[in-house]
């Protein structure tokens, strides 16, 4: 199996709007918090321009090492203002939430054991990268690209590594429960073991039709504690 070798992710300096270089990722290491006027700014998206050549690179590793269905589609002719999870504009952006008007690619892979995770890469002109995983999970990298959260490219890297190459490896789970009767709501929930060992999860409520969460749920009970399975190596 060949190694994953993530592209290069190269240094990257501003200017505030008094002249001063900074690089994000520590602005704020020795003030109290962000000022308050850098919520909701966001000055400088194209940083996080590296992500898609990591995307293709994280896309082009899987398709070289597993055995899997790997299906690429341009989106930028594709009308995207009625897509829903379940009448997609796309059909290989089926089930996916987080799709905006500025979605340009789609990329799903499939692998050929039913217990192995499927991933969906869709790639947006922001430049970001939502992420499908599994039944129900989904994340996007950069979580947020506003000045006060002060997220860098190399962490959004790291983020949609840890996350797709998990997956591809076995050490991802969900969890959903019934929905509630009266408010249409199901605890969905995730874990993903990261390369050093540390697990990352997260657990909250979300409105689900009742035959999605009921699915989601037949699903996940035939895997050992919710946890999908390691996808096939290619010979």
């Amino acid at each position: 199996m060949t190694a994953y070798v993530r592209p290069p992710v190269p240094r990257q300096v501003f200017h505030d709007a008094d002249g001063a270089p900074f690089e994000y990722g520590g602005r704020w290491d020795d003030l109290d918090g962000p000022p308050e006027d850098t919520y909701s700014v966001d000055s400088h998206p194209e940083r996080f321009a590296p992500l898609v050549d990591v995307a293709d690179a994280l896309v082009r590793h899987l398709a070289a090492t597993y055995v899997v269905t790997v299906e690429d589609v341009d989106l930028r002719d594709v009308d995207l203002a009625s897509h829903t999870t379940d009448a997609p504009a796309h059909p290989v952006l089926a089930g996916v939430r987080d799709v905006g008007p500025d979605a340009v690619r789609a990329v799903r892979l499939t692998p050929v054991s039913d217990d192995a995770a499927p991933l969906t890469l869709v790639v947006t002109g922001y430049p970001s990268v939502v992420v499908r995983a599994g039944v129900l999970h989904e994340d996007r990298f950069p979580s947020c690209g506003c000045d006060a959260c002060d997220e860098a490219a190399e962490g959004a890297a790291t983020g949609l590594e840890d996350l797709v190459l998990g997956v591809a490896g076995g050490l991802f789970s969900e969890g959903v429960s019934g929905p509630r009767y009266l408010l249409g709501e199901s605890w969905v929930r995730y874990a993903l073991e990261g390369p050093d060992g540390r697990w990352e999860s997260g657990e909250g409520q979300r409105r689900l039709a009742r035959a999605v969460a009921a699915a989601a749920h037949r699903r996940l009970a035939s895997l050992p504690g919710g946890r999908w399975q390691p996808w096939p190596v290619a010979d």
